[in-house]
């Protein structure tokens, strides 16, 4: 298709399409792509459409997850020959300009120093003023077009709005219907940033795709699709690496690293729980990931490492500092005691100390119970009396723990995240035990328990069963 072309334009418009075919014949999304070639998907919009130039490590990477055998590579190396060609003429043709004006001055031997200018020079030699004038008219024609955005004013602020609606919503609402609208407004972003737009402009949605990627990927670890919450968490990353969000990308880090713990990939969680650390040193980001780390640490066995993670999660937390991630989206990116209260009795549960476990889980139930329920997060509720009640029937506590459990049964079906059924499981598990096996009481919890899995939102989404 290139050596048709008759521009470079005509070239780089065939190159984009060869790569979109390309791509959908490996049947990829711009979004899979991007993640792929660690690049944003207006970038692959605009590569496809040929209207961004991207180096050669971008076509080696889209040659290699797409399978094009090295096709990409050729036709990208035809089109810099093109370049290359069509630049070396522009510079022969300039060269004997010039020659031409400083024969006009008169000098043969030794030629001038010409002003570039002096190419667009009038044939009779007599244009100087002409020339400045049409160089200003042609510098502001170029200032006025780049100052042209066709992003309006209010537009960012409303999807600022928006995005941080959609994060403060997350904490009350069920997964599965927030998800649908997090893609719906996902889309209308990559939509607006394929416009024309300001540095900062663009940045902005950049930031507010990333932060979208990281709900979607919250959201789906909440639905038990762990792939998908890694993949999602990537693209997160990518955007904020885009603007250099170091906030965003520890946070995006931070939730790799909750789905390999999911997959029970413990060395992999903490690996990326310490990449994300990188990223956010202090703060309230750094003490989730810190909390993040203890976890996996204490499912990897390293019980002295997980409690010192457990205390530098305390101190970040002590001194959360500022950022836009955390002071103008918050909600679901917020980790207050609350939730760090719940990440210990998890870290304490896996390191087999269940009466410590048991005052992290009830210190965490008492601090969710004072949030007001719209701000409160009903999952990390739910899943702090969870560790509360196994703590209490490895006591031998089994009224305790009915109680506990009352209101985590009493939730609706779409908000039962696929996280609960996990630990509840290790609760049937404690009731299916020897202490437990003789009591009726016991028995007709773990029917409750089966129950109410076999009813969650998760269960019921397709290739769960």
């Amino acid at each position: 298709m290139l050596k048709e072309a008759r521009t470079v334009e005509d070239a780089r418009r065939a190159l984009g399409a060869e790569l979109a075919a390309y791509r959908r014949a490996a049947g990829f999304s711009q979004v899979r792509l991007a993640s792929l070639v660690d690049y944003s998907r207006s970038t692959i919009a605009n590569v496809e459409t040929g209207r961004q130039h991207v180096p050669r490590a971008f076509w080696q990477s889209a040659d290699a997850a797409c399978d094009a055998r090295g096709a990409l590579i050729r036709a990208r190396d035809e089109l810099e020959a093109m370049m290359r060609r069509d630049l070396g003429e522009v510079a022969r043709r300039t060269e004997t300009r010039l020659l031409d004006v400083a024969a006009r001055a008169g000098t043969s031997a030794d030629p001038p120093v010409v002003h570039p200018a002096a190419i667009w020079t009038p044939g009779d030699g007599d244009g100087w003023q002409d020339v400045i004038a049409a160089a200003a008219s042609l510098a502001r024609g170029h200032a006025e077009r780049a100052a042209v955005t066709n992003i309006g004013p209010g537009t960012i602020e409303q999807l600022t709005a928006e995005v941080a609606r959609l994060s403060r919503a997350y904490v009350s609402a069920p997964p599965l219907p927030l998800f649908a609208a997090m893609g719906q407004e996902l889309d209308r972003i990559h939509s607006v940033l394929t416009d024309k737009a300001y540095p900062a402009q663009a940045r902005d949605l950049n930031f507010l795709a990333g932060v979208l990627c990281g709900l979607m990927a919250n959201a789906c670890l909440d639905l038990g699709r762990e792939e998908a919450a890694d993949e999602l968490a990537q693209a997160a990353w990518t955007y904020a690496r885009i603007v250099d969000h170091n906030p965003l990308m520890g946070w995006a880090r931070g939730t790799q690293a909750l789905a390999a713990i999911w997959d029970q990939r413990y060395l992999d969680a903490a690996r990326r729980a310490e990449e994300g650390l990188i990223h956010v040193p202090g703060g309230m980001g750094a003490a989730r990931v810190h909390a993040i780390r203890a976890r996996a640490l204490a499912a990897l066995g390293d019980l002295a490492q997980a409690r010192a993670a457990i205390r530098a999660a305390e101190s970040a937390r002590a001194d959360p500092g500022h950022d836009e991630l955390h002071d103008r989206i918050a909600g679901e990116f917020s980790f207050d005691d609350a939730k760090l209260r719940y990440y210990e009795s998890l870290s304490l549960l896996d390191s087999e100390n269940p009466a410590q476990a048991e005052q992290a889980a009830a210190a965490a139930t008492k601090l969710y119970q004072a949030v007001p329920a719209r701000a409160r997060s009903y999952g990390c509720e739910a899943l702090a009396r969870v560790q509360l009640a196994r703590a209490q029937l490895i006591n031998h506590r089994l009224d305790d723990a009915v109680e506990a459990l009352t209101s985590v049964l009493a939730l609706d079906p779409q908000r039962r995240i696929s996280s609960l059924n996990q630990h509840l499981e290790a609760c049937r598990d404690l009731l299916n035990a020897h202490a437990h096996r003789s009591s009726a009481a016991a028995r007709e919890l773990d029917q409750e328990l089966a129950a109410f899995s076999a009813a969650s939102t998760a269960r019921a989404l397709p290739g769960r069963h």
